[in-house]
């Protein structure tokens, strides 16, 4: 087997939706806290990076969430085991 025929591509539509959904109401419930400028340019430059990115700038392929905003969120996690990003103080 090789390493493509092992690639399961991006969540479909509804994972998708479920997985920012998540994401968003934990962003909300902890009062809207972004990560400084500098953490958001390390976190967006390390998924830019990623071997999961989909579409550069746009899709993480593992959680299918717009890595644009994803980034900026305090709450938000980097989905690949282990973290791609630093942890935020």
């Amino acid at each position: 087997m090789n390493d493509e025929s092992q690639h399961h591509g991006p969540p479909n539509f509804f994972t998708m939706v479920k997985n920012f959904s998540s994401e968003v109401v934990k962003f909300a419930k902890s009062g809207f806290q972004y990560v400084s400028p500098e953490d958001y340019e390390e976190r967006l430059d390390t998924c830019i990076k990623c071997p999961h990115v989909k579409n550069p700038g746009l899709r993480c392929g593992l959680c299918g969430c717009n890595m644009e905003l994803k980034a900026k969120w305090k709450t938000s996690h980097c989905p690949d085991n282990p973290s791609r990003w630093n942890d935020i103080k």
